[in-house]
């Protein structure tokens, strides 16, 4: 591996990684997963990486301790949509819990054993992560902390599937990897843990951005301080609206523009 590669998690394997190619003029990206790219990163095999970043993960430190320039590129998110009826306002992360685990603290069938003022309708929730998105690893991840589904949630459906869902189960929840281009209602969560904010954040890109909204998981691309300039064309498409388009459709949430504005001025001041 050459050492002015790009590495990193194989969400950005297909379009993203032929854009960083075209761009660099040669084959420079590698994305082979996020583990084997922070320790391509690390040991200096590869100049940058764009790695998954869960919580309490520290960043890479490149062998000789060389400088790291950071710049959050993406997230990849859960939205929580149910029909357009529903009177639910936003939900937390306990709530879900409730909803989707097999084993939960109060189990939650029906919507008003979340809110004693709903009307009476059962829940079924279901779960869309097609090819590309990390919906159900990431749902489980934070919000079942690595416990199964309960036997009923429906896994894995087709995203023609959730979209009739949202449009005709008035007690549907449905876990998907972006906001319902057709009928059906996002609701904001909290996420309330101890410590945390008991505020719910809709995901919005600029919440998402900020790490407010609590559902993601974010890509962060960490670039070795001494290979900043030979990597600045690359990095300048990588930040461009093609990039973020291609990103979207992989299903992530890129960068709102205003960030990505701030990244190349960031290339350009350094």
């Amino acid at each position: 591996m050459g050492a002015a590669e790009i590495v990193g998690t194989d969400l950005l394997q297909g379009d993203i990684a032929q854009g960083i190619n075209h761009a660099a003029g040669k084959t420079a990206a590698d994305f082979g997963g996020t583990l084997p790219g922070r320790q391509a990163f690390v040991d200096g095999r590869a100049s940058a990486a764009v790695l998954m970043m869960r919580e309490r993960e520290v960043a890479p430190v490149p062998t000789g301790k060389i400088g790291v320039a950071e710049f959050r590129l993406a997230s990849s998110v859960v939205v929580v949509a149910t029909h357009g009826s529903n009177r639910a306002e936003q939900i937390t992360l306990e709530n879900l819990a409730n909803v989707f685990a097999r084993d939960p603290r109060s189990p939650a069938r029906n919507w008003n054993d979340l809110d004693p003022a709903a009307r009476s309708e059962l829940i079924t929730p279901a779960v869309c992560s097609p090819a590309g998105s990390m919906v159900l690893e990431i749902f489980q991840g934070i919000v079942l902390e690595g416990q199964p589904f309960r036997p009923d949630v429906r896994l894995r459906i087709e995203p023609d599937l959730a979209a009739d869902l949202l449009a005709s189960r008035a007690g549907t929840v449905t876990l998907i990897p972006r906001r319902p281009s057709g009928r059906g209602k996002v609701l904001p969560v909290a996420d309330g843990r101890p410590g945390k904010s008991s505020t719910a954040y809709g995901p919005d890109d600029n919440n998402v951005h900020n790490g407010d909204y609590p559902l993601q998981v974010p890509l962060i691309l960490y670039v070795r301080q001494d290979r900043l300039a030979e990597l600045t064309p690359t990095l300048r498409w990588l930040f461009s609206d093609e990039a973020a388009d291609l990103l979207e459709k992989q299903g992530l949430f890129p960068a709102p523009k205003a960030a990505r504005t701030r990244f190349v001025q960031r290339l350009d001041t350094r």
